[in-house]
């Protein structure tokens, strides 16, 4: 349309398509693409995609090929669209064909051989192989060859017996997985790998190798798998029938095989054309029952397995295991020797497992017939390594661990260097060496017994899978290993076992022992260590008192605590337990106390004695010792007896000499007192000497009274401390003992517990030592202070209610009680107002009047009116307070006076109930009426008159008439003085002389202060 024909009329405009049909849009037309089907199952064709097809209904495609139904010159038919592995007009054959090696399948004419026409082939392929050939066309002469190298795919042409054509793609393809190929020959070669992982680096081309007269689709034969073998009469095999160099034959399976567009399927298969070939793809899984042990890795080879196996492992399934040499075996010297049968160039690789405990020893030795070369020992469990022209060399890393190690020893031009594993250990420069046939290695020693010591000494511990290079070196190989190699052995004996221990049990303390290989483990009992259980962790014991600390001594403990001395009969009496054999130069302690003379320590054996105390307020050691005839004393430079905790030292000056002079160091002061004499030490208490700590002073009376530590002689502790349940007998040999059997308080503080203030409330702390004790002030109680005491915790108050305070307390008594504890009954009769002979009745809050005769009111001041009495020959009864008797309606009723109520006017009416009195008024109860008794400040029948504010209303007005009233004699006092002066100015006489003298003065006067002398005239 338009005017130049310019604009294509869309024909799909008016959706034409139906049943979700897609309209492309044609010049002039319009073309309908019917769906594959839709979510009934209907599918639709026609030219607008209105017909449904009935193709499949009746038609079902084999082995899940998909049917597709079409209409067709009014008729409905289908077609298949068959998976992979199948082809037919139902995908009733089988397209996929397993190769089982060594075989073929020959596929022969029916290739196109038209002039300059394409030659294509096309299948998928499933293999482990590395190495096999997939697909030969042609002659011995000009041929295309498909292989796999290595898992990759190369494609190899030759025309007229010359290479032409070399392809190559760089992906492998040996994985077991299905993998697409296609090799198409026309101007250009093409070799395809369509795989999803592919991308453009799967297409490889190249010029084609063919001239433009030649018929490059004339192969006559196509091979696929492989080549037929044929054998020459005398039994050799030859490589194949047409002598061309290839991979070996094909293992695993193709599918999908399309020749110059011929479909190959299992119909292709016979005995003349093909071997080795069935139809399907049998392949086993070999590698899922784990056959391979000891960690080997398995290889599934399609038709079979293959174990590649870790060393020292060998064997189908790794599970052999190369013997190894056991050198030293109950101490023994010896070695293997291995003579080479054949030269080895300048890189060789030569390794061993290495298995020991010593940390010193000839591991290998390369030698010719003129010197050794190399040489690999043992340093410190360290390799060490040595060539004749380089330094020693020693690694870092320990090899005497009991684990077997690989070692290899690499060497390449002009370097040796040293592996553990993939470790690289090091290296050291040499000149390259050549292994020589006849050379020998010797392995944990040489003949020569000298040169082994020089070299390490011989070698204890096992050797296993020695190899040079890729050939094992077996130390005790069998008929069935055809070993090149018959070693030398001395003292080598098979298998790795370790050599029994020395002791049945070597661990101690109840340990368990556990065999290892060249040693032993021993699984030691709690607060046990050490390799054969032999230390004992005693403080984790927790044997010691709670309020006493472990303290580690040599093979055992002491229990170290602060022992509390009363002044009492508390002397604790030590000896030696005989077994000490140290020499005992020194002693320590600390202690505090308030004392003034008191002994601390004193032991005595005739004629050597040791006394530690305090005199004079300072502390005091005297000691004779020894073959000294004098008496040495020291005394502190400062008092002692202060209350604070103090450390003392006593040592002599020269322990090793058998006399010397003594030191005392109190709290690390400086200088020292040193005594001016020497004696000797404190071995005498060694002895059976009798030591006393805390005992009485001189006079007998009291003993220390204080906190002393556990005293230190020498390092062996004179422990306060009795056995706890479970330990009997300290471990450790030197003790003193404690023999006295009184037990001895500890816990004592260092420092004076009264140093931070703990009583409260103004009490007074007293130290004790090993506390503190609050004496506290009245009205307080508690270890503090801290408690209030409840006075009124006993109920002192009988009638009334207490009120804690301080130190006392306070009863609000109930009413009609009175006193401190409210014990005393308030009597209201004694001074009360009850007349004309009543009787006075106490009551809680007052008292009563019981009146007599006549009388009535509170206080039965008034006379009672008269009664009348009332009564008929029914009832009979008395109107009081000169109550009417009166007959109502048939019945008697009395009527009261005024101020009188009840049925028989027997009550008086209580007028001041209401509260009628204003201003604090206090009522009075009168005969129908009542009188208020007013404050002083009110008047008024009902004390309503405020007498307060009237007298300020008659203060304001005679204050107000005062007032006027000086105002007004203010006012006549001015008119007579304006009169005055008038009547001056014309009467009178004039002075000049006076009114000079008298006028400038009164007018100064108003300017300043007349002079003072004039102030007083």
């Amino acid at each position: 349309t338009g005017i130049h024909c310019e604009g294509d009329i869309d024909e799909c405009s008016s959706n034409p398509c139906q049943n979700g049909g897609t309209c492309e849009n044609l010049p002039g037309s319009y073309t309908c693409h019917c769906p594959f089907g839709n979510y009934s199952g209907m599918f639709f064709g026609g030219e607008d995609c209105s017909d449904i097809l009935l193709g499949c209904t009746h038609h079902q495609c084999l082995n899940n090929g998909i049917c597709i139904p079409h209409l067709q010159n009014g008729r409905h038919g289908f077609s298949c669209l068959c998976p992979s592995g199948y082809t037919g007009s139902l995908c009733e054959i089988g397209a996929t064909l397993s190769f089982e090696g060594n075989g073929f399948l020959r596929v022969t004419g029916g290739s196109v051989t038209t002039k300059g026409s394409v030659c294509n082939t096309a299948f998928r392929f499933q293999t482990v192989q590395l190495r096999v050939l997939l697909l030969f066309r042609g002659d011995r002469d000009t041929f295309v060859k498909l292989e796999l190298l290595n898992g990759h795919l190369h494609l190899a042409i030759q025309v007229n017996n010359q290479s032409k054509v070399r392809l190559y793609i760089s992906h492998n393809t040996s994985d077991g997985e299905w993998h697409s190929v296609e090799v198409t020959l026309a101007d250009v070669v093409t070799l395809t790998l369509l795989d999803n992982s592919c991308a453009k680096e799967c297409i490889a081309k190249a010029p084609s190798p063919f001239e433009r007269d030649q018929h490059i689709c004339a192969f006559q034969n196509s091979f696929l798998g492989g080549l037929p073998i044929e054998e020459t009469g005398n039994g050799d095999v030859l490589v194949n029938t047409y002598h061309v160099l290839s991979a070996p034959s094909f293992v695993g399976c193709l599918q999908d095989i399309k020749i110059d567009l011929n479909h190959i399927t299992s119909e292709n298969i016979s005995s003349s054309s093909s071997l080795n070939v069935k139809a399907g793809c049998v392949r086993k899984d070999w590698c899922e029952s784990q056959p391979c042990q000891n960690r080997g890795r398995c290889t599934n080879l399609w038709l079979g397995y293959q174990c590649d196996c870790p060393r020292p492992y060998t064997g189908l399934n790794c599970l052999r295991e190369y013997v190894s040499g056991r050198f030293g075996q109950a101490n023994s010297t010896g070695y293997a020797a291995f003579k080479l049968v054949k030269s080895y160039r300048e890189n060789f690789t030569l390794s061993m497992f290495v298995r020991t405990r010593r940390p010193s020893g000839l591991l290998l030795a390369m030698e010719n017939s003129t010197y050794q070369y190399i040489r690999v020992w043992l340093e410190h469990g360290r390799p060490a390594m040595l060539t004749p022209s380089s330094p020693k060399i020693v690694v870092r890393f320990v090899l005497n661990d009991g684990n077997a190690h690989l070692i290899s020893l690499k060497i390449k031009p002009n370097k040796i260097e040293l592996y553990q594993s993939s470790q690289h250990l090091g290296y050291i420069s040499s000149p390259t060496w050549n292994i020589q046939k006849g050379d020998v290695i010797y392995i944990s020693g040489l003949p020569d017994k000298q040169k082994t010591e020089a070299n390490g000494g011989f070698f204890k511990g096992c050797i296993q899978d020695l190899r040079l290079n890729n050939q094992n070196l077996e130390f005790f190989p069998n008929s069935t290993n055809h070993a090149t190699h018959n070693p030398i052995l001395v003292n080598v004996t098979r298998g790795c076992p370790g050599d029994t221990p020395a002791s049945s049990n070597p661990c101690h303390n109840g340990g368990v022992c556990y065999s290892m290989w060249e040693d032993f483990s021993c699984s030691c009992p709690p607060n046990t260590t050490g390799k054969a259980c032999e230390d004992v962790q005693w403080c984790e014991l927790s044997p010691c008192p709670p309020k006493a600390q472990c303290q580690v001594v040599p093979q055992g403990y002491e229990c170290i605590a602060n022992a509390v001395f009363n002044g009492q009969s508390s002397e604790i009496l030590f000896r030696s337990n005989g077994n000490i054999t140290r020499e005992l130069t020194n002693m320590t302690f600390g202690f505090r106390t308030r004392d003034a003379n008191v002994t601390i320590l004193h032991a005595g054996k005739k004629p050597e004695f040791l006394n530690v105390g305090i005199q004079d307020s300072r502390l005091l050691f005297q000691l004779q010792s020894g073959n000294s005839f004098y008496m040495l004393s020291l005394t502190s430079l400062q008092p002692v007896n202060d209350g604070t905790w103090h450390q003392v030292t006593l040592s002599m000056t020269d322990p090793l000499a058998q006399s010397s002079k003594w030191q005392m160091q109190v709290d690390k002061q400086t200088p020292f007192v040193t005594s001016a004499v020497a004696t000797g030490n404190l071995n005498f208490l060694k002895a059976d000497t009798d030591i006393y700590v805390g005992n009485r002073t001189l006079d007998k009376m009291n003993g220390l009274q204080g906190c002393l530590s556990t005293i230190e002689i020498g390092g062996i502790y004179l422990s306060y401390s009795e056995n706890v349940h479970g330990f009997t007998n300290k471990p450790q040999e030197e003790q003193f003992l404690k023999i006295s059997t009184n037990s001895v308080v500890t816990g004592c503080l260092e420092l004076n517990a009264c140093n931070s203030n703990p009583c409260l409330h103004g009490g007074n702390c007293e130290d004790i030592y090993s506390s503190y004790h609050c004496t506290c002030p009245l009205g307080w109680s508690g270890t503090h202070c801290e408690l209030s005491i409840d006075e009124c915790f006993s109920n002192p108050c009988i009638h009334g209610n207490c009120s804690d305070r301080v130190a006392a307390y306070h009863c609000t008594c109930e009413p009609g009680y009175t006193g401190v504890n409210c014990e005393v009954e308030i009597d209201n009769c004694q001074s009360h107002q009850c007349a004309n002979g009543a009787t006075c009745i106490n009551e809680t809050n007052g008292y009563s009047c019981l009146c007599l005769g006549n009388f009535t009111g509170k206080f039965c001041r008034r006379t009672r009116l008269p009664s009348t009495d009332c009564g008929n020959e029914k009832m009979n009864f008395t109107c009081y307070h000169g109550g009417n008797c009166t007959e109502i309606q048939g019945d008697l009723k009395c009527m009261c006076w005024p101020g009188f109520t009840g049925e028989w006017c027997e009550k008086d009416i209580d007028e001041c109930a209401s509260d009628p009195c204003f201003h604090g008024g206090r009522c009075q109860d009168l005969v129908n009426k009542f009188q208020c008794l007013c404050d002083v400040a009110f008047a008024g029948e009902r004390c309503e008159v405020d007498l307060a504010d009237g007298l300020i209303s008659d203060i304001f007005t005679a204050v107000g008439s005062v007032t006027l009233a000086l105002l007004l004699i203010l006012f006549l006092v001015v008119v007579a003085s304006v009169v005055a002066s008038k009547k001056r100015a014309t009467q009178g006489t004039y002075s000049p002389s006076r009114q000079e003298k008298e006028g400038s003065r009164v007018e100064m006067w108003s300017m300043m202060a007349p002079p003072a002398m004039e102030r007083l005239i």
